[in-house]
């Protein structure tokens, strides 16, 4: 992963202006598809609900970093990640329960498990934190590796933005049906009911939503990447250069070399 970066300013008449990313892709893009990928690209250095900007921007760093660790390398191709030790190739400005789950999401997603998950919170890590984690870590592989796909340079850093973030639990947490705590239909609040208005509850939608802005955040970009709310018709309506037939061959093919089996 490591090439050049495209800048995302420059000068006109001594002013600085700002470039949208995604809007100089050497390929043609959706206009929602550019726009997602912006939103997103910006969000990520923006003041989260546990974590502030600076976090938010190391995790995306230290997730493009993780690709040339020499640890997780080795590590991939044992039949266990536990069977081999060491420490993992860092920046250095993270604490070490942050690193276990950025660098595992990212090299070796198909391999986590609930001792992983029960590490990390062993570690220190607040459960919240440890959802917010994954998904900044989640949107920088999805718009870097897209970026490659299409022969893009990677984006740089985001802009890191100042704030604090008001790390509040949602009082209808509860535990299930996976690892972490989630918020159900039926649990959810006034100002998260729109979430579940389609009647299309996939667990994997659920699956975070522990930390509700940070769901809305993470599915602002994936809606756009794949479908929002997938069901089993073909793409009436959508405007999509390949058939859900298609769609699904890439997907499926794309999973079994990335060893995901949801």
């Amino acid at each position: 992963m490591g090439r050049s970066m495209a800048p995302n300013t420059y000068l006109d008449r001594g002013f600085i202006v700002m470039v949208y990313i995604f809007d100089a892709a050497p390929v043609s893009l959706r206009t929602d598809l550019s726009g997602a990928l912006n939103r997103a690209h910006k969000r990520l250095g923006q003041t989260g609900d546990w974590l502030n900007g600076e976090q938010r921007r190391a995790v995306v760093a230290e997730t493009r970093h993780s690709w040339d660790c020499h640890l997780c390398q080795v590590r991939k191709l044992e039949p266990s990640p536990y069977s081999v030790s060491g420490e993992h190739q860092t920046f250095g400005n993270l604490p070490a329960s942050w690193l276990n789950v950025i660098h595992r999401v990212a090299t070796d997603p198909g391999r986590l498990s609930k001792r992983w998950f029960q590490e990390a919170l062993s570690s220190g890590l607040e459960e919240d934190e440890f959802i917010e984690i994954v998904s900044v870590c989640v949107q920088a592989l999805a718009f870097d590796v897209f970026s490659t796909a299409i022969g893009m340079d990677l984006p740089p850093l985001p802009a890191a933005k100042a704030g604090d973030p008001l790390r509040c639990r949602p009082p209808g947490a509860k535990t299930g049906p996976g690892w972490v705590a989630t918020i159900g239909p039926k649990d959810a609040g006034p100002d998260f009911l729109d979430f579940y208005a389609n009647d299309s509850h996939f667990y994997i939608r659920r699956s975070m939503t522990l930390v509700q802005q940070e769901t809305r955040r993470l599915w602002d970009l994936l809606n756009h990447l794949y479908l929002e709310d997938p069901r089993l018709f073909e793409l009436e309506g959508l405007d999509r250069g390949i058939s859900r037939a298609q769609m699904e061959f890439l997907a499926a093919r794309a999973s079994s070399l990335l060893g995901c089996y949801y």
